[in-house]
């Protein structure tokens, strides 16, 4: 009879034990490349590249789910009731801009730094992710149906005060 640790158990006292490694794969929208690369689709459809925060985060969340999506585009067409707020946050949003500014790919610009614009490396990229029509097709095709954006339009169509 065993006396150690695990007391009177022998089977427990000499299991094997084995570590492996299992993956967990990170979600498509917590990968920086990824957020990086809706962030250029975003504010490239924005009027000069550029946007408010407010209204990235917002455009950034819809690309989240097929249902924040439709939910996004219903407000943009009106369905919605008057007391519905539309401010949304994108959690992973704050890190890609990060990296975006490490990078060089945008700035931050405005008196209280509440306006991301694509500098010309991130004018490129968004370039790139045009021209290949497989690559976030989705994403582009969500992006696309609000036409040329801008922050006036967005705060025309939610009814928002500037």
């Amino acid at each position: 009879m065993s006396t150690g640790f695990l007391g009177a158990n022998d089977e427990l006292a000499n299991a094997r034990i084995e570590f492996r490694s299992q993956p967990h794969p990170i979600p498509a929208d917590s990968r920086v490349a990824y957020k990086l690369a809706q962030v250029a689709i975003v504010l490239s459809a924005f009027n000069k590249n550029s946007a408010t925060i407010e209204n990235l985060h917002l455009f950034t969340w819809s690309l989240q789910s097929k249902r924040a999506g439709q939910m996004l585009w219903s407000w943009w067409s009106g369905n919605r009731y008057a007391n519905t707020i539309t401010q949304r946050s994108d959690p992973h949003l704050p890190v890609a801009l990060n990296v975006g500014l490490i990078r060089g790919m945008v700035n931050i610009t405005g008196a209280s730094g509440n306006r991301v614009t694509l500098q010309p490396s991130g004018v490129q990229f968004a370039q790139e992710i045009e021209l290949d029509e497989e690559l976030m097709s989705a994403e582009k095709a969500h992006i696309r149906q609000f036409k040329k954006l801008s922050d006036a339009a967005v705060s025309r169509r939610l009814v928002r005060n500037s």
